[in-house]
């Protein structure tokens, strides 16, 4: 499968410029369809096989995007604290409102280093972004709007995970980036730096990545090899992908024992004298051992395999080493293990091999620990932001209170109340939406909570004086007299008639203000009363 890559961030600029490298000279994964966004000039000047025509740097004229004036040396991948203040000091700071919103101010410049991309030449198209990252998460989110409205081709996201030992701020970016990303691609393939990262350097990392993506999308690309009845097609790949969602990959490789030549053996093969071909070294057991191998490895990321909804198995290797039988063992391993008959499986022979590889591809996987660990650090994360928004208000609304009457402070108590539902709401809108970066301005979540809560208690004051200056004698009977209250389905009679033609105070007494029909109006912005957990006590 032919795809245009495009690397967006430092981690996708470097992993793209490995995948380039990787592919070799012929470019028989990209067809040269590559290109890399960043708001951090200084990780431009590590590229080493991505053109400088295909290096775009965007939001470098936004007032606060920081660019340094010195380059920075950012050294290796592997230099982690390095990277982090490079990551601290250029581009967006890791903010992905701010790299949304550079996206869009520079969104004509991207539409000309797009023009350089010949869809018509792919078969599909890969944003490749770290997502803890202000640029990788906000601007890829921009590019993959753009690029559905544009293509017709598939849209694949490769997204490097944050390890645990990164920021919060980067946890809950990759979170949030998910959950824009996941419904928007055609099919996500996260890296676990977590798992990946531990024992490797991050060119380690880039460098097994790179392979297991070449030869994942890669196979049956590569010209001059033998026809092959099971040989892979994209379309294939495509249709294990279509069910969108979390993919992840498996990979290994064993290595075949190679005589070389004798001096006997080239002279038949100069004079075209057939030599006998040699026996193989892998059956159809060695085959099945092969792909548990690949399944049970270390996958790109790590999950529950029973709960994949589609499995794509490639083998690799000199033809003779490649059996149906193995295939066939093969796939029967892999039902058993995921519990679905969707199973694809090809084959990619090549004669100058000194290995087998197995690859396998399985997608739309639900049972991901590792994302359920991000985004439980996430909302942590944001109702820790949430929580110091609030505590801030009280102290403000208590200094304000010691100045008033009981009365008053009693209000102050209800609204306190209000204060604690509408931040609840809050942040359980956020979390069940994450980003939404719409045609409009990105809107501040914290301005969303005061603006509720202004709304919250200029309407309990409203009703709190309406309340003190209209209440009723009680009779006897422990009834309110010329009570309004409005009868049940099963009450007939002059009550009922009552209740019919007399307007109900209740509902003069929680009047909408303008600035609540002004916030339902906007599609963006969630009015706190309209799922019922939070209300007005003193309209009930």
């Amino acid at each position: 499968m032919k795809l245009a890559l495009l690397g967006v961030g430092n981690a996708g600029v470097r992993l793209v410029d490995r995948l380039h490298g990787a592919e070799g000279p012929t470019h028989l994964l990209s067809n040269g369809n590559v290109l890399a966004v960043n708001t951090t000039p200084t990780t431009f000047d590590a590229v080493e096989h991505i053109d400088e025509s295909r290096q775009v740097l965007i939001g470098d004229t936004h007032p606060e995007v920081y660019q340094p004036e010195p380059a920075v040396d950012d050294g290796t991948d592997a230099d982690r604290s390095e990277a982090d203040v490079v990551d601290r000091r250029e581009g967006v700071a890791g903010d992905p409102e701010l790299g949304a919103a550079v996206a869009r101010e520079d969104l004509p410049e991207l539409r000309r280093a797009l023009d350089d991309i010949d869809d018509t030449e792919v078969d599909a198209a890969m944003i490749v972004a770290g997502l803890g990252g202000g640029t990788g998460c906000g601007v890829s989110s921009v590019l993959l709007e753009e690029l559905a409205s544009i293509y017709e081709i598939p849209i694949y996201v490769l997204g490097v995970l944050p390890s645990a030992d990164e920021s919060d701020q980067r946890a809950w970016s990759a979170a949030r980036a998910i959950r824009t990303l996941v419904p928007m691609a055609d099919g996500v393939l996260p890296v676990d730096n977590e798992v990946w990262h531990t024992d490797e350097t991050y060119e380690a990392v880039n460098e097994a990545v790179a392979t297991r993506i070449v030869s994942l999308f890669g196979a049956g690309e590569r010209e001059g090899l033998p026809l092959s009845e099971l040989r892979m097609d994209p379309n294939d790949i495509s249709r294990t992908l279509a069910v969108g969602g979390l993919s992840t990959i498996g990979y290994v490789q064993t290595e075949l024992s190679i005589e070389p030549d004798g001096w006997l053996d080239k002279l038949r093969k100069l004079l075209g004298v057939t030599n006998h071909e040699p026996e193989a070294q892998t059956d159809a057991t060695t085959i099945k051992k092969l792909v548990e191998r690949a399944v049970d490895s270390k996958l790109t990321l790590p999950c529950e395999i029973s709960t994949a909804d589609r499995v794509l198995l490639i083998l690799s290797g000199p033809p003779r080493e490649l059996s149906r039988k193995g295939f066939e063992t093969g796939r029967s391993l892999l039902e058993d293990k995921t519990g679905t008959v969707e199973i694809l499986a090809g084959d990619e022979p090549d004669t100058e091999a000194t290995a087998v590889t197995a690859t396998v591809l399985l997608s739309n996987v639900t049972d991901v620990p590792r994302i359920e660990q991000l985004q439980q650090r996430a909302l942590a994360f944001q109702t820790g932001q949430t929580v110091a928004a609030s505590a801030d208000q009280s102290t403000a609304d208590a200094a304000v209170s010691d100045e008033q009457s009981a009365e008053n402070k009693a209000t102050s108590t209800v609204d306190g109340e209000h204060e604690t539902a509408n931040s609840d709401d809050t942040d359980e809108e956020l979390d069940e939406h994450g980003f939404r970066f719409s045609e409009k301005e990105p809107v501040d979540p914290i301005d969303l909570i005061t603006e509720a809560e202004s709304t919250a208690d200029d309407s309990v004051d409203e009703s709190d004086d309406s309340v003190d200056s209209s209440e009723e004698p009680v009779d006897g009977s422990g009834e309110s007299v010329g009570s309004s209250e409005e009868p049940s389905d099963g009450e007939t009679g002059e009550t009922g008639e009552r209740a019919e033609n007399e307007p109900s105070d209740k509902s003069e007494e929680t009047e909408t203000p303008d600035d609540a029909s002004d916030s339902a109006d906007d599609p963006n912005i969630k009015d706190p009363f309209a799922d019922g957990t939070a209300t007005d006590d003193t309209a009930q």
